[in-house]
């Protein structure tokens, strides 16, 4: 089954070079940065792995390139953040691309989690939260729909404090990871368990 995916995979990637979009190297370097830059920003704001086809449907709103062209730009990305010597690395995992801070500096950052967790929810997370509890397993996506904005942010930052995470994939387009609450969660409300839910939530 994986190889048939595979082939498909191929199949279709040379399907849509076909297109003849844009040489890379024949492009503009200031026109290059752009479109690197404009990956490298989807990747900070994305939470979740963003697939390679998704990636070229968006810089494709900028400069139309085949998807191998897209894979080179990730690739440079990822050599640039390696030969700086950034806090974070590009990764691909789960058959997307997603930035990830090295293992060197968990320490700190479970000490900046630690001190989030104590803190006081914001109405946009004790929004979002209370979608994920009554509705989980839930994606981003359905909770945007929900409350009309990007939730992406606010779900990182839920994360962040072990209330929210992810529990799988939808059989779906794209395979959007679903969330859900966690034992921290029923901890921090004082829950037996998710039955005890009430009405609203409290902040």
């Amino acid at each position: 089954m994986t190889n048939e995916l595979n082939l498909l995979e191929v199949e279709s990637i040379e399907e849509m070079e076909k297109d003849n979009p844009a040489d890379w190297q024949q492009i503009d370097q200031q026109l290059q940065q752009h479109v690197k830059r404009v990956i490298e920003a989807i990747l900070f704001t994305c939470p979740d792995p963003i697939s390679l086809m998704k990636l070229r449907e968006i810089v494709n709103s900028t400069c139309p390139l085949r998807p191998r062209q897209v894979k080179n730009i990730i690739e440079e990305l990822k050599q640039e953040y390696i030969s700086q010597q950034r806090s974070f690395k590009l990764e691909e995992i789960a058959e997307g691309y997603v930035l990830r801070t090295h293992e060197i500096y968990s320490p700190y950052i479970e000490l900046l989690h630690r001190q989030r967790r104590g803190e006081k929810l914001s109405p946009a997370a004790t929004e979002v939260l209370a979608i994920i509890a009554f509705r989980q397993p839930i994606t981003r996506p359905q909770i945007d729909a929900i409350r009309g904005v990007d939730s992406s942010g606010t779900l990182i930052q839920l994360i962040e404090r072990q209330l929210v995470e992810p529990t799988g994939k939808l059989e779906a387009p794209g395979r959007p990871t679903l969330y859900a609450t966690t034992k921290e969660f029923l901890k921090h409300f004082g829950l037996k368990d998710l039955k005890e839910l009430k009405p609203s939530l409290p902040n």
